[in-house]
């Protein structure tokens, strides 16, 4: 038989454009030129080029391929190697000083700040009670042993924020040093201070060495601590006396109503900010209970959180009397800005003709997006509310304008009911249940501080259920049997106590939040609201 290794038509010996000198020199034919001629022993001989099925396509030699088999396996072994390099996971002991040459994860890459879509769905995939089970132990502290340049290079850009007064000074020390000791010395994210006018050198001492991270202090730009010139300032001055002759909270007070501006519209403009993606914004004369042992900021930026409060509660309806019916125009004029998963029934009152029930997310206490806010949706909401005179008119509050924009602009499963952070801010106390030795405060009830900011002689109607209830939905809605809330009212209740789950049963992990975003929480039979 003959050997059919050495036997095929000189024809099928099409050398491949890839081979090298060296092949090209010790075998029979070579691609010596983009004509395409066909060479045979090295003679200026030219023979015919293969048919099309030949298979001197796949066959470059009539020799055996030592060379190309040892070339083949070379290949596959750097490939192997390429992909072991690529995927086998830094260890935290491997001091980068630059990580950048390095494949991003997914948490890095969630860290890239990147603009607020109109209806931003974020991240879909978001499980924020599982994120707090495996994150709740301190492992991103910056303190923390376990904490190295890549964590670091994950962080979100974020800050402390705060509105205050040189003679706020012992106020601003206390909030300070408790955030600091219970949360902020761990993960030591900066503190950046607004004033109308510039920090005394006392100020800046002072708060500079309650905390390790660095502090910026920022004057207000007068363009947004002064009287517009579409205020007619004579309208103004009579706003001021009514509302102070009725008893509304600081309703008499100019400054009060530069500040609402601008904590509504103006402190996510400044330039200072520019440069972060969150804040956390903390009052003078504020307590924090409670030893937060997780990221905060990394937990609203891993689950797409615009907005983050600790309550929602009734604000007085004589401070803002226009506002719904100016958002209502609002709505009407821009509907392309309304997110499609909008959920504004919780602010709307059936039994009040589905006016505005005056409930409000409590805005001394917030962890927001900044992005949300210098967005198309909120700016444009805030300007329309601004150039109707209602700051200086009226008394209209960053809470309730808070509220509404992110109702309006953000679905309620990328808003967060931070239970577990007990805060006080005056006569408004939060302190989470089965907290214990973690918070250095009594448990409060979900309704704790339901219409604490409306006073007795307000005739305003309040709501048949608490605001955070209506915000929070299904189960927390349930009534015990037989309870009727006219009877209760009758005999000298406030009418909320009949609600079947009073939220004190609530784990660590089983916070409390709208129906279908979390898991259910149980309450006790009879614990009243």
């Amino acid at each position: 038989m003959p050997n059919l290794r050495f036997s095929k038509p000189e024809s099928f010996a099409r050398a491949s454009p890839y081979q090298s000198p060296y092949y090209s020199s010790h075998h029979s034919s070579t691609y010596s030129s983009p004509s395409s001629s066909w060479y045979q022993n090295g003679k200026n001989e030219k023979k015919a080029p293969p048919s099309k099925w030949s298979p001197a396509r796949y066959l470059s030699s009539k020799y055996p391929t030592l060379y190309q088999t040892r070339r083949s396996i070379l290949v596959v072994v750097i490939f192997i190697c390429a992909l072991v390099v690529l995927f086998t996971p830094v260890p935290t002991t491997w001091g980068f000083s630059s990580t950048s040459h390095l494949p991003r994860s997914p948490l890095q890459q969630s860290a890239v700040s990147e603009p607020v879509s109109k209806h931003g769905t974020g991240n879909t995939n978001a499980d924020p009670v599982k994120w707090l089970r495996e994150n709740s132990d301190n492992r991103h502290a910056v303190t923390g042993q376990g904490f190295n340049k890549l964590m670091a290079s994950t962080k979100p850009k974020a800050a402390l924020i705060s509105l205050v007064r040189n003679q706020e000074l012992d106020g601003i020390i206390q909030s300070m040093t408790q955030l600091e000791y219970h949360w902020n010395h761990k993960y030591q994210y900066p503190w950046v201070f607004f004033n109308d006018e510039p920090f005394n050198d006392e100020f800046k001492r002072a708060t500079q060495n309650l905390t390790s991270a660095r502090c910026y202090y920022e004057v207000v730009p007068v363009d947004h601590w002064s009287l517009p010139d579409w205020i007619d300032e004579g309208r103004f001055m009579n706003s001021l006396e009514y509302l102070g002759a009725i008893g509304v909270g600081k309703g008499w007070m100019i400054s009060y109503r530069h500040m609402c501006r601008w904590n509504s519209g103006f402190f996510y403009k400044h330039p200072r900010l520019q440069e972060f993606d969150f804040y956390w914004r903390v009052e003078p004369d504020v307590h924090f209970f409670c030893d937060i042992d997780y990221d905060v900021f990394r937990f609203v930026r891993d689950n797409n959180i615009k907005y983050g409060f600790t309550m929602n509660i009734l604000d007085d309806a004589r401070s803002f009397p226009s506002l719904w019916s100016r958002t209502l125009a609002f709505i009407n004029a821009h509907p392309e800005l309304m997110h499609p998963e909008a959920d504004l029934d919780w602010l709307l009152d059936p039994y009040n003709g589905g006016d505005y029930n005056n409930c409000q997310f409590f805005s001394n206490f917030e962890v927001g997006d900044l992005r949300f806010f210098r967005g198309k949706a909120n700016e444009k909401y805030f300007n329309w509310l601004d150039r109707g005179g209602g700051f200086y008119y009226e008394r209209f509050g960053d809470a309730p304008i808070h509220t509404l924009s992110v109702a309006m602009f953000v679905p309620k499963n990328e808003i967060w009911y931070f239970r577990d952070i007990g805060y006080q801010h005056d006569i408004n106390r939060h302190c989470p249940p089965n907290s214990a030795p973690r918070c250095d405060c009594e448990p409060t009830s979900v309704d704790e501080n339901f219409y604490k900011l409306v006073p007795l002689e307000s005739p305003q109607k309040k709501p048949a259920d608490t605001c955070i209830r209506q915000f929070l939905g299904g189960d927390w809605l349930a009534k015990k049997q037989n309870w009727d809330q006219s009877a209760e009212r009758a005999f000298g209740g406030d009418g909320y106590g009949g609600y079947a789950v009073d939220g004190f049963a609530e784990g660590p992990h089983q916070l409390a939040q709208p129906a279908g975003r979390g898991p259910k929480v149980l309450g006790k039979e009879g614990g009243g609201g």
